[in-house]
């Protein structure tokens, strides 16, 4: 086309017909039809939205062949209404090639992302791992870690593309830990104290919101419970520095003319402090109630507030069994009677009766003394846990064994809504592995927010090999995080680097990475609005930053370029450093081992061979056996062969024949075994009474088309066989490739089938054969429509292709193969090679599979298909009936064959 100097107008301004418009962007949808006349249609896009281009006739032949997706091309031309597609279309005047403005890294040294989420992290990132280290290559960065949430699923395609453009691979995971080890008391020194002689000071909170650095105490309530009496009380308004909002008064029903003449929060406090001085604090969910009222003491008085504590929730979690800890489900559970819940004095109240029943339930499990309480946590339900995100990194092939690990007993042990580790587990699995402190929701912020100490985060920092800080608008919404300012942001990161300088643990800066580009927003929208999230559209920068975006966002919080630099390169770099280079999957076959399957192969061949074909065996079949037998034996695929054979011999023996698939029947070695009824020979005619074969030239592809004939030597009929079909198709030219033997059993047999290989190998190295379910371009378009509605925003039909192709291959779910087995060889362990699971975390099911997607791990492990089919249950049916041996039956009946053509036969 002509040169086009005009300025390229952003598509989503375009709306109805324009005459003279000219536009910038990628191609995608390609399409060519020649059927009156050639039409070439496309979509371009500039991320803003996206226009269908018509082009017709010769233009439309031309351009067909010069025309790909992904081009970027400048378009001049006009909107019009197309009738037949019912849309407006951009019709092209002239065509350039042009180049779209990308985002470069001239950072002359690179940071390293350590906290990137790929689509394999289920309906939440859009990051397509070939997508990412084409873009790092671009950016010549040379490292990346990819953790994903709660799974390890990406590793092996991570794994492969980056080694192609040779970019350094850390495997890591964003996991979901549970404090198994939270303490039910906190801070008391004197361990002589009994439950009868200690005071305590039950207390509730009313606050204008969670967060204690943001927002105020508005009512405290308070009663004082020694001898098991209720002694004292203390109850008050707090007014606050600014009005109630509607929310606040509809849970608490405290109004703004409530606090009116209440007193402010110093005044208030001092005597609330004084209350409680020589008691026991007691409060449900302490952490909470006992955390804000540090906060504002720290806040407004200075000095931490030290008290010793009980939690009555952590005690409730220890004593009953119980889907919902609630106050109110507590005291249901009870039968502690009706109460008006959210007012602070009547809590208080409520929650000392609650204590008071705990107390005796304690004493009759022989707890006599306060300290005593923490004994009871060993009954703790981990399940009413919450869980909280950390970051983990292996660092040498122990630790990968490890993280995989830990996904294995996250899944099948203790998932509970999602695949939790309790952090004692995280310890005794630690080595080879680093653990970072993750995003807002993990232990290090919520403890931050919650009110903690700097001593407390010391001490909890000490768990951590590295510590995260984020840009300041990475907070998910999702997450429910939404309302702390980036200034209480700010100092607890200007924090959590104090702490780690002080204890010499690396700080880093992370993206949180949940889509490459900053306009990738609307994929993850789009996926959270299907799932029903509120703030759907209030989507984070959890972009993939460059190392100038990145140092930018860190000045923004340290205001400092030298610790700029430092969390954002030095210290990733650094983490990087310490992280060796891993071979997660080799592409190396590790058959299971049975003791001379070599030898049995081989001699189970030629004994049926010699059985079938006469000895000596005709020179055709030798040289087709022993080609075979030294590829199967050279490349250790011997005890494949056996596994199938011992299968269906087992099968045949219990009255159920069984039927191969694919491939296996290229194997001559197969067929004289048993293992396929298809024998690949050249067509030949073989006398079941002497053994006598007869290999004639012929143009006959199949032997059962040959015509009858009869023995010379012995006059009987002849069997007629072979199918033509060369050994490569099974086992490639090289004699190399990992075998599939796929076999059909009954039905009603599978099940034997599959317990037969466990009974062979051991239920601990027999799983089934995994699969990974993904978002399809039908429902990616359905989650698309779901967006637009409760958006309330409309889109062209290129841009909901587009958005629909942006969330397509998102991982939705996990199952399993219909009868896939892989079989882990005795001398070494499932996890030198995946972590396992229950299909779809079915927790109810006794099911194990394969973690990974069995396609990606074919060439490590042996797979056997032991399918379930009903047409072996109808022979064995038939033949109980009828008495007639279906192998008896000849495959050339001509009646049989006729029914193809005609009914007559019938």
């Amino acid at each position: 086309g002509r040169e086009i100097k005009a300025v390229s107008r952003t598509m989503s301004e375009v709306i109805g017909n324009e005459s003279d418009l000219v536009v910038s962007g990628k191609v995608f949808g390609l399409e060519f039809r020649n059927n009156r006349f050639p039409v070439l249609m496309f979509n371009l896009t500039d991320h803003t939205d996206s226009l269908c281009v018509r082009i017709t006739r010769e233009d439309a032949k031309n351009l067909s062949t010069r025309l790909e997706d992904g081009d970027e091309i400048t378009v001049r031309g006009k909107m019009e209404t197309d009738t037949w597609l019912k849309e407006d279309v951009l019709v092209p005047r002239d065509i350039v090639r042009t180049s779209l403005a990308r985002r470069e890294d001239n950072a002359p040294v690179k940071r390293v992302e350590l906290h990137l989420h790929t689509k394999m992290s289920a309906l939440d990132s859009v990051v397509e791992t070939k997508n990412l280290i084409k873009t790092l290559k671009e950016w010549n960065h040379d490292a990346v870690a990819i953790t994903d949430h709660g799974i390890v699923q990406s590793i092996p395609e991570f794994y492969f593309e980056a080694k192609k453009a040779g970019i350094k691979a850390i495997f890591g995971m964003e996991g979901y830990m549970i404090n198994d080890s939270e303490p039910i008391l906190y801070n008391l020194q004197d361990e002589a104290l009994s439950l009868e002689e200690a005071s305590f000071v039950v207390f509730d909170l009313e606050t204008t919101g969670l967060n204690p650095k943001e927002d105020e105490i508005i009512e405290i309530g308070a009663v004082r419970v020694e001898g098991n009496e209720i002694i004292d009380t203390f109850s008050s308004f707090v007014k606050p520095s600014k009005e109630v909002s509607s929310l606040i008064t509809s849970i608490t029903g405290i109004t703004n003319e409530d606090l009116e003449s209440a007193q402010d929060i110093k005044t208030v406090l001092p005597g609330f402090i004084k209350f409680c001085e020589g008691s026991i604090l007691v409060a449900h969910n302490a952490l909470f109630d006992y955390g804000f009222v540090r906060n504002t003491v720290k806040k407004h008085f200075g000095g931490d507030w030290e008290m010793p504590c009980i939690d009555t929730l952590a005690l409730a979690k220890s004593l009953i069994k119980s889907k919902s800890y609630s106050l109110d489900t507590i005291v249901k559970k009870l039968k502690l009677g009706h109460f008006e819940h959210h007012r602070a004095s009547e809590d208080a109240r409520v929650t000392s009766e609650v204590l008071r029943k705990f107390i005796s339930m304690a004493k009759k499990r022989g707890v006599e003394k306060v300290t005593e309480l923490d004994r009871l946590r060993k009954n703790l339900n981990l399940n009413s846990l919450k869980p909280i995100h950390i970051s983990i990194l292996a660092r040498n092939k122990k630790g990968l064994g490890n993280l995989y690990r830990l996904v294995t007993i996250s899944h099948t042990e203790h998932y509970y809504m999602k695949p939790r580790i309790p952090k004692s587990v995280l310890n005794e699995l630690h080595e080879g592995l680093l653990i970072g402190t993750a995003c807002i929701s993990g232990e290090f912020a919520r403890s931050y927010i919650s009110g903690a100490s700097t001593e407390e985060l010391e001490e909890i920092a000490k768990f951590y090999d590295y510590i995260e800080v984020m840009p300041l608008d990475t907070i998910d919404s999702t997450e429910g995080e939404a309302n702390i300012s980036a200034e209480t942001l700010k100092n607890m990161y200007r924090e959590f680097y104090k702490v780690g300088k002080k204890l010499n643990i690396p700080v880093v800066m992370t993206g949180d990475v949940h889509f490459l580009e900053p306009h990738e927003k609307i994929f993850r929208a789009a996926i959270n609005a299907a799932q029903d999230y509120e703030n759907f559209q209030n989507q984070p920068d959890l972009h993939l930053h460059t190392t100038g975006e990145m140092l930018a966002k860190a000045m923004e919080i340290f205001e400092d370029e030298a610790v700029a630099r430092e969390v954002v390169i030095d210290n990733t770099r650094y983490i990087s450093s310490l992280i060796e280079e891993i071979v997660p999957v080799q592409g190396k076959l590790h058959p299971p081992i049975i003791e001379g399957a070599e030898d049995e192969v081989r001699r189970l061949t030629m004994e049926n061979a010699r059985r079938i074909y006469g000895d000596p065996l005709p020179e055709i079949v030798e040289k087709r056996l022993e080609k075979e037998l030294n590829a199967i034996i050279g490349h250790g695929y011997a005890v494949l062969y056996l596994i199938a054979q011992k299968m269906v011999q087992k099968s045949n023996e219990d009255g159920y024949l069984v039927g191969s698939r694919g491939s296996v029947g290229s194997s001559l070695v197969a067929n004289v075994i048993g293992i396929t009824e298809v024998n690949p020979l050249p067509p030949h005619y073989l006398c079941p009474e002497c053994g006598n074969s007869i290999f004639p030239e012929t143009d006959v592809e199949s032997g059962y088309d040959l015509p009858d004939r009869f023995c010379p030597t012995c006059s009987g009929k002849m069997k007629k066989n072979g199918q033509s079909i060369p050994f490569e198709t099974f086992l490639g030219f090289e004699g190399d490739k990992v075998p599939d033997i796929d076999l059909n059993f009954s039905g009603e047999y599978q099940e034997r089938a599959h317990s037969f290989i466990e009974e062979l190998f051991g239920r601990d190295h027999v799983f089934r054969a995994g699969t990974i379910s993904t978002l399809a371009e039908k429902t990616a378009y359905g989650f698309v429509r779901a967006y637009s509605e409760k958006s309330g925003k409309t889109f062209r039909r290129p841009e909901q292709e587009r958005i629909a192709r942006g969330i397509s291959g998102v991982k939705r779910t996990t199952g399993q193969h219909p009868g896939g087995l892989m079989i882990v060889p005795k001398d070494l362990d499932v996890h030198d090679f995946t972590p396992v699971q229950h299909p779809a975390n079915d927790t109810k099911s006794s099911t194990l599979t394969t973690h990974f997607a069995y396609e990606v791990i074919h060439d490590d492990l042996v797979k056997i298909d032991a399918l379930g089919h009903d047409d072996p249950t109808f022979i064995k049916m038939l033949k109980d009936i009828t008495g007639i041996d279906p192998e008896d039956i000849p495959m050339d009946d001509r009646d049989t064959l006729s029914i193809f053509s005609s009914v007559k036969a019938l």
